[in-house]
Formats: structure tokens, sequence, C-alpha cells
């Protein structure tokens, strides 16, 4: 029989795990990171530049996005442009945003959180009083105790913090979206307000660097012909060096592109990025998932690398040239 003390002890032990967990949680959403690496040999110059754009995103989201009209704007319209709506002749200008020759191709961003089949909350269809929180924030919040889950989150906390740095630098990023996403059955905020509209306007900063598309359905990667020319069309004229691959999930929608763009477009210049991706749950195992999780719930990149270099997740049956973004060009 356990004694009235012991339960005590218990009930204190228990709480204080939930709270650590709950406070893993709630620091992952809160927390801006730069994807990049610095070291000794980092400039002084260079650690001030890089402290100066976080401070200048955080700032942006503290005031310009937290303000209620800015918020209920951002359900309404893109702040950033079609690639379908740019013309032809203009496509060479945004050469000059390509970083060290590469432009980003994000395939489905934040696809578990929006998309997933997960069970939707009233909440979710309300069309009034907007949250301050984007839906993405909040899903990071939530506490999680499935080291699938967690992994899931630390990709997509990863890729949001990738998305605020780079388009407030100014990088070339293509964001493909799931065709068609507001009226998918799967799309976890169909009938109320567009959380993932929201959620893109935010991380996407109205930078100029930041271009959409559509692929040909919600849950596939493949585009459709007049889409894959038009990329394709854009991609030479702006002269790519490298064309730098992420997005949901890795053996599904992100390998449909890959295998699409394999057909047309130079294989040498094609790169998935092992930061950049995710994983669907449906895909891994826990134990894989738990040994991918850093004991500070980062994301153990040489593992998964080398996951993604054997074939071993979920439907993967390519094997990409990988590119990390955490080591040096000469590392690679």
């Amino acid at each position: 029989m356990i004694s009235d003390s012991m339960k005590g002890h218990l009930a204190v032990l228990t709480m204080i795990v939930v709270v650590i967990a709950a406070g893993c949680a709630t620091r992952m959403a809160d927390t801006l990171q730069a994807p990049v690496q610095t070291g000794k040999e980092t400039s002084g110059a260079e650690k001030q530049r890089i402290a100066s754009l976080l401070a200048e995103i955080e700032g942006r989201n503290r005031t310009i996005e937290d303000n209620a009209d800015w918020i209920r704007e951002s359900y309404r319209k893109f702040r950033i442009r079609n690639l379908a709506s740019i013309k032809e002749e203009s496509y060479e200008k945004y050469g000059q945003y390509l970083y060290q020759g590469g432009v980003y191709i994000i395939v489905h961003p934040a696809y578990y959180a929006f998309f997933h089949e997960r069970g939707r909350s009233d909440k979710a269809l309300s069309k009034s009083a907007p949250p301050l929180r984007n839906a993405l924030d909040s899903f990071l919040n939530e506490a999680e105790y499935s080291d699938k889950v967690r992994l899931v989150k630390a990709q997509e906390k990863y890729l949001r913090d990738f998305l605020e740095y780079a388009s407030t630098e100014k990088r070339l990023i293509i964001l493909v979206l799931p065709g068609k996403y507001s009226s998918y059955e799967g799309y976890q905020f169909k009938g109320g307000n567009d959380e993932y509209l929201r959620y893109l306007n935010e991380v996407t900063n109205e930078s100029d660097s930041v271009i959409y598309m559509y692929s040909k359905k919600p849950n596939r990667g493949t585009l459709a012909e007049k889409d894959r020319k038009r990329l394709i069309s854009f991609l030479y004229r702006i002269k790519a060096a490298s064309v730098l691959v992420g997005g949901g999930y890795v053996g599904r929608c992100v390998e449909d592109f890959l295998k699409d763009m394999e057909q047309y477009y130079s294989e040498e210049k094609l790169y998935l990025v092992p930061e950049l991706i995710s994983i669907s749950p449906s895909d891994i195992s826990s134990s894989l998932a738990s040994d991918m999780l850093l004991s500070d719930g980062e994301v153990d990149i040489s593992l998964l690398s080398r996951s993604l270099e054997m074939n071993a997740l979920g439907n993967q049956e390519i094997s990409p040239k990988l590119k990390r973004l955490s080591l040096s060009a000469a590392e690679q």
C-alpha cells in the first residue's frame, strides 16, 4: 500500500514532469533562431548582421503582425506574388535574390499542422475573433508526448524560422502550395478563417523575394504541365546554379515534385535540404523518431541525412543529392 506521503511525492513529481513538458512546448513556439551556423571564424560584423535580422523579424511579429487590422487582412489575400502573375520578361530580375546561386523551393510547407488528419475543433471553423497567435504557432505551443509528433513539430519550427529569416534576408524562395487547398476536405480550417493563408503571410513578411504557385492536387506534389513549364522557364531565366528543395512530406509530396522535375530539369542542379523537410508520422517508427530528436529537442540532421540516403523513410523511393544548410560548401 502506498503511504500518504509517498502519494504526495508522486503527485509533485507528476506535476513537475507536466510543467517541464509544457514549458518545452512553449519555448519551441516562442523562440526564433537563425538557420545559420556561427563559430569562432564568424566575424563580429556578421554576428551583428544576424542579430539585427532577428531583431527586425521579432519587431515585425510584435507590432505589424499583432495589429488587429493586419491580422484581419492576412486572411483575405496573399502579400507575396503568384508566379503565374509575373510576366516572363520580368523573370530575370529575380536572379538578384539567388542565395549563393541557389533558389529554395518548399513543397507544401507546414503540411502536418494544416492538412494532416488530426481532428478539428469548433474554434478552427470560427470566422470571428481571429486569435492573436497563428495556427502553426498554436500547434507548436500544444504539449506533446508522442516522439513522432515532437519530431514533426521540431521540423516545422525550423522551417518556420527559416522562412522568416530567409524572406527578411531577401533569399529567393518559391512555395509550392497544395492545389485548391481551401476546398480540400483534408484542410483542417475548411469553412472558417483561412489560417493557412495567414500563416504564409506572416512567415514570408511581404518579401519581394518570395513567390508562390500551386501543385496540381492538394495531396500530391506534382505540377500541372503549364505550371511546370512556367517554373522551368523561370529557373533557366534566373540562371539558378542549384535548386534546393524542402517541405512536407519527404517520400510523398516532396518526392512527387523531385521525380517530376528530374524528367525536365537538370538533375545535377536538384538537391534535397534535410533541415527543411518534414516526415509524416505515418512514415516513421516511434523508435527512429526518438533517435532523431536530440536532448535539446532539435533534430539530429546527421541521422536524418543518413536515413534519407538509405531510403529508410516511409514511401521514399529515390535517393536525391543532399545539401545541408549546416555545412559549408567545402564540407558538402
